[in-house]
Order: structure tokens, then C-alpha cells, then sequence
């Protein structure tokens, strides 16, 4: 598991993270969705309620880090 801070670019080493009720359902259903392919480039954002906050998950696998996939700043974290 890797957590990246996009604007500060740099890992996130601890994240505690509260779900509402209808946030899990749909992150629960994203992710089933991911694992059908983990091979893809896909990836998914889920949005807060009041629609401030974004999550954005993806399947990392050493294929698609082979195949620099991730931007530059994901690659170096994502290789550690």
C-alpha cells in the first residue's frame, strides 16, 4: 500500500479514514470492479457527500510500474 499527498508530492505514511454508510457501499463496489482487471489502467475517485473531499484508489502491479504507467512522482513512490 502506498499513499501519496498529490500537492505536496511526497508519501503518506499514516491515514485514518471515515466512510459514510453510502461512501464504503460505492468504494466496496469500485474496487470489485478494479479486481476484474487489475491489469488495467483504470482507476476510480469517490467523491465526499458534500463533495469536498476526493479519494482516488488504483491496482498497483509490477507490470504496469514495468511499464511506466504512473507519472513520475507515483513511479518513485510506488517503487520503494
Amino acid at each position: 500500500m502506498r499513499m501519496i499527498e498529490p500537492y505536496e508530492k511526497t508519501e503518506i505514511h499514516l491515514l485514518q479514514l471515515y466512510l459514510t454508510q453510502n461512501e464504503a457501499a460505492e468504494l466496496k463496489s469500485e474496487l470489485e470492479e478494479l479486481l476484474r482487471d487489475p491489469e488495467s489502467n483504470d482507476h476510480f475517485h469517490i467523491l465526499s457527500e458534500d463533495g469536498r473531499r476526493d479519494l482516488s484508489c488504483s491496482i498497483v502491479t509490477k507490470a504496469k510500474l514495468a511499464a511506466g504507467t504512473y507519472t513520475p512522482l507515483e513511479q518513485t513512490i510506488l517503487s520503494n
